[in-house]
């Protein structure tokens, strides 16, 4: 089932919660740190250029496997539902613009608190594995109406023929971003999934990504 809300997630960071504060609490690295900052730089740069965001949460049936399995497989089918998606942000994605393509900052997560389920829906499967990601549409773009009204019109498509993508939740972005960015990535931030295993950046060759990729790291690989 295929869900999506107008209301902004409550379980993000609260904003009495400053950065340094987060940072001891968590005990996060500072590498990690400036790693997501850099997405967070990417993510508030296309918003001021007029792209949209939205924070979207992937939640999929009982994958077989070790941990590691079952990540690569979740990744498999974001990067099937993102391959879907281009072609409806843009005619022709494999010759268009940087600014013309969609990008998704995806990240794993571990099992939804109870805390956190009153605006999420609840992880049953794959030991309480889950996917989040910031999905940012360019001004120019095909689809009609906004990114919760097509995934919630067109849910057969995106969740393919083998129905492995069982909810898509989708939430337009309307507070602060740094906290949105942090929340996808706190798996990373926190140390508790390693950034090579737990994220997903699309689309993947860098220079479809300009200038605005966290410094460091090649996302050609």
């Amino acid at each position: 089932m295929m869900h999506s809300t107008n209301h902004q997630a409550s379980h993000l960071t609260p904003p009495a919660i400053q950065i340094d504060q987060y940072n001891s609490r968590y005990g996060v690295d500072p590498i990690n740190r400036h790693l997501v900052q850099g997405y967070t730089e990417m993510v508030t740069d296309r918003i001021d250029d007029g792209w949209t965001g939205n924070l979207v949460t992937f939640l999929f049936s009982q994958l077989p496997g070790t941990r590691s399995a079952v990540i690569n497989q979740m990744k498999d089918e974001i990067q099937r539902v993102y391959s879907t998606l281009v072609t409806r942000v843009h005619r022709k994605p494999r010759t268009a613009s940087p600014d013309d393509l969609p990008v998704m900052i995806a990240a794993v997560d571990l099992r939804v608190y109870k805390r956190e389920r009153s605006s999420l829906p609840t992880v049953l499967c794959n030991g309480g594995l889950h996917f989040h990601a910031v999905l940012l549409i360019p001004p120019r773009s095909r689809l009609e109406g906004s990114v919760k009204e097509h995934f919630g019109s067109n849910e057969g498509l995106y969740r393919g023929r083998r129905r492995v993508v069982t909810t898509i939740h989708v939430e337009p972005l309307t507070g602060d971003h740094e906290r949105v960015v942090d929340y996808v990535l706190k798996t990373v931030l926190r140390g508790s999934v390693s950034y090579d295993e737990g994220v997903l950046l699309l689309p993947r060759a860098s220079q479809e990504l300009a200038s605005g990729y966290p410094p460091g790291r090649d996302f050609t690989q």
